[in-house]
């Protein structure tokens, strides 16, 4: 499956930037990765990518943004904060690679630049946009949704996500940061807190939802914990209820504080259930738990680690580019991020924030 010396840019040396370049050489393609910032790529060479990954790749060639290639790429993927994104994105589009990725969430919530993006993409038709939900092609991802096509579960009843994590993991990954404080992660208008950091889980409700035929959302009902600690201020845990277009009803619940870590969905039939439980095996693999009618609950354990989430999205991004996927059937839809996005515009709003609306 793997498509050899494709030619891809990263944008962001950051964690999500060392992951997706990792994934892309796992791949064999040439990559060059861009940052603006020189000491972002010195600790990625230094630092990150070897302790990470035991060395690092001569492979991968650096380059601030001025001396940054342009044109000719394959691929471009953006692991910049969110609430940047968007005009970096409409830049990278001018360079016409046949995917662009973008990191998740799509954006920061009510950034106008989205709307600009919108229009910049529906002009043109040589590039495939694609956002970083990863887990949504992950393998045991694509095993729950086989279950579920094989009908022994009977009627959907309800979907129920959750990603509860303290996010304490995350700055220890980012040693250099002190706190939320010192990154978007910190302030929900820049794509932060727990409603931008892990809505993985309103994108799998979205995508899940689909495919059991529970239709799409058409109510929400938002509950955030916004915790303002010196300059930050941000969404804690944020708790949304859903009813859909076919009456049908579930929930995502997201937070940055619970420990242990419980990344977990449920598909409940009237003949039986589905659950997902991610890194809920011995070793940090994945677990998908099931009953039928016989009531006779069944687990499958599929192995990972960390960096696997990434290769499994790059070799999503090659079927893409072969022609075994469409861009628009993709669970990393560009279509299915932006209805992220009008969830969370739609439930901030719903707290007297300014909308602007997606078109």
């Amino acid at each position: 499956r793997k498509v050899c010396m494709l030619k891809t840019k990263i944008i962001g040396a950051g964690s999500i930037g060392n992951h997706l370049a990792q994934a892309c050489r796992r791949m064999g393609w040439e990559i060059c990765v861009v940052d603006a910032d020189p000491k972002a790529l010195e600790r990625m060479q230094t630092d990150i990518y070897p302790k990470r990954y035991g060395a690092w790749d001569e492979n991968i060639k650096l380059y601030t943004l001025d001396a940054a290639p342009r044109g000719g790429f394959d691929v471009i993927m953006i692991g910049t904060p969110p609430h940047v994104r968007m005009e970096v994105a409409r830049e990278m589009l001018k360079e016409k690679p046949r995917v662009l990725q973008l990191e998740k969430p799509l954006c920061a919530p009510f950034d106008p630049d989205l709307k600009k993006f919108v229009a910049a993409y529906k002009k043109q038709k040589h590039t495939s946009v694609v956002v970083g939900y990863d887990h949504a092609v992950a393998k045991s991802m694509n095993r729950v949704v086989a279950l579920w096509r094989e009908g022994v579960f009977g009627t959907i009843e309800t979907l129920d996500v959750e990603f509860r994590e303290h996010w304490e993991g995350i700055f220890k990954a980012h040693p250099w940061l002190k706190g939320p404080e010192d990154t978007y992660l910190g302030y929900w208008k820049k794509g932060g807190g727990a409603s931008g950091e892990h809505s993985h889980a309103l994108h799998l409700w979205q995508y899940l939802a689909g495919v059991a035929g529970l239709g799409t959302w058409k109510k929400v009902a938002a509950t955030f914990r916004v915790e303002k600690k010196g300059k930050a201020e941000y969404d804690s845990l944020a708790a949304f209820s859903f009813e859909t277009d076919k009456k049908k009803i579930g929930r995502v619940i997201q937070d940055v504080v619970t420990k242990p870590t419980r990344k977990w969905a449920r598909l409940q039939g009237d003949a039986g259930f589905i659950e997902w439980h991610c890194g809920g095996a011995a070793g940090g693999g994945d677990l998908v738990r099931y009953a039928g009618k016989d009531a006779q609950v069944r687990g499958e354990v599929f192995e990972k680690k960390r960096p696997d989430d990434f290769y499994q999205e790059t070799l999503h991004i090659a079927d893409l580019l072969s022609g075994k996927v469409r861009a628009a059937d993709s669970p990393l839809s560009f279509a299915s991020a932006l209805s992220v996005m009008s969830v969370l515009q739609t439930a901030w709003r719903s707290r007297g924030e300014n909308f602007v609306p997606i078109q």
